[in-house]
This record gives structure tokens, C-alpha cells and sequence, in this order.
């Protein structure tokens, strides 16, 4: 007899993300060998001492991280893959029911709060000299035209990240592209008949 999947979803389950993220995953090795916690002292500065709590900083630079690291090169796109990838929220300490981070928080710190320092720059190159370091990254930055590449799939097989980018070209492909999405929305503001911000 053909046996059919009901269509239904709604029932109450606990799980543990951990279970979910294999046990050779790259997010796992970083996340076991690498340490975060400076940026918080990096960062202090930048903060009041007053007013309601902030996003983490270090779930703002791990969040970039895996976009540098996967080649995701919009923070649109970066805030979707978040949301679907349960590798990355696991990665980034969240549960399947906490919102992820907007886009626009991204380039918003780094416009304003950070607006007339190099910290945030330092911050992410440092933390990917640390990959490099621990050899998640090779730090050897590649060019392809069309021509294939064989692809090495094995899944025994742990490989370390070639970046296509480096990192401070990864920040501003970022800022390019919320640069442009700005300029859509105020023309489409234009159009619509309302004023200019």
C-alpha cells in the first residue's frame, strides 16, 4: 500500500540544534577553536551605558563571517540564508524561534555607529586572520573564469575555505549593494509622489 505524508506540521517537539550539524561541518571547527569574546572589549567603547540592549556584536561579525566564508554578497541575502540554514543558527547561538537580525542593521552600524573609525574593518579582518591562522582558510584569494573545476565532494573529506575575496573587498561589495538598494527605494519614493528623505 502507498503510504502519504500528512500535511501537517503543527506538533509540539524539542530538539537540540546540535544534533543537526555534522560533526566535520567547518562551522563546527571554527566555532570550537576560535574565540569571539574580544571583540566585546573592541566594541565597549562604541556602546552607551544607557538604554535598551543592543544586538551582540559578536553575533553581528559571526553573521559577516559566514557570509565572507560562503560567498553570500548581500546582507538581504545574508539575513534569508540565516533564517533557512539551521548550521548557521547553531553557529550564531540562535534557536529556530529567535528572529534573525534585519539586513539593514548591518549597514546601519557600520554607517553610524562606526561611521568615523576603522574598528569595524580591524575587528573582521583579525577575525579572519584567526581562520587563517587555524587553517579554515587558506587567506589565498582565487580568480576562475568559466573553465570547470573539478569538484571534490567526499564527505569524509574536510577541506579549508578558498576566499574569493578579501575582506575588506567583502565589506564593501556590502556596502555597495545596501548603497543601491537605497537608491531603489528613494526612487521608488520619488515616483510614488512623497518626499525626498
Amino acid at each position: 500500500m502507498m503510504g502519504r505524508k500528512e500535511d501537517c506540521q503543527n506538533k509540539l517537539e524539542f530538539i537540540d540544534l546540535n544534533d543537526f550539524v555534522p560533526s566535520n561541518h567547518i562551522l563546527r571547527q571554527i566555532k570550537d577553536k576560535i574565540d569571539f569574546t574580544f571583540i566585546y572589549d573592541k566594541m565597549e567603547k562604541y556602546y552607551s551605558k544607557l538604554g535598551r540592549k543592543s544586538l551582540d556584536p559578536v553575533l553581528l561579525f559571526k553573521m559577516l563571517l559566514l557570509g565572507y566564508l560562503f560567498n553570500i554578497e548581500s546582507e538581504r541575502e545574508l539575513e534569508q540564508e540565516v533564517i533557512l540554514n539551521i548550521a548557521y543558527r547553531w553557529f550564531l547561538g540562535l534557536d529556530l524561534s529567535d528572529p534573525v537580525p534585519d539586513h539593514s542593521t548591518f549597514s546601519q552600524n557600520r554607517r553610524r555607529r562606526f561611521k568615523d573609525s576603522s574598528v569595524f574593518q580591524e575587528i573582521f579582518d583579525h577575525i579572519i586572520s584567526l581562520c587563517i591562522e587555524k587553517g579554515f582558510v587558506t587567506g589565498v584569494v582565487i580568480v576562475t573564469d568559466s573553465t570547470h573545476i573539478k569538484a571534490s565532494a567526499a564527505k569524509e573529506k574536510v577541506q579549508r575555505v578558498v576566499l574569493e575575496k578579501t575582506p575588506s573587498q567583502y565589506i564593501n561589495t556590502l556596502e555597495e549593494e545596501a548603497k543601491k538598494i537605497e537608491k531603489e527605494h528613494e526612487k521608488k519614493r520619488i515616483d510614488s509622489g512623497k518626499k525626498k528623505k
